[in-house]
């Protein structure tokens, strides 16, 4: 590819790994959208999303752990 792709490419792929339960490409979808938004909780979520339809609860609640020790949670702006 001649350029590096946008993190909305690398979100819409970790979106799709997540409908179809698809633990290793999510992984690296999840690891390079964090490497271009590090503080952006979604992506976690959805990670940890993968890994609880998939039974892996452990790694979900570590990813959950992560979250909030980095104190990424919900934001609400009004």
């Amino acid at each position: 590819m001649p350029m590096m792709p946008h993190v909305g490419v690398w979100g819409a792929l970790l979106l799709a790994c997540r409908l179809h339960s698809n633990v290793e490409l999510g992984e690296i979808a999840a690891r390079r959208c964090l490497e271009l938004e590090p503080d952006s909780g979604g992506y976690y979520v959805l990670l940890a999303s993968i890994y609880s339809s998939c039974g892996r609860w452990e790694e979900a609640k570590w990813l959950r752990r992560e979250m909030a020790e980095k104190g990424l949670g919900m934001q609400y702006d009004f």
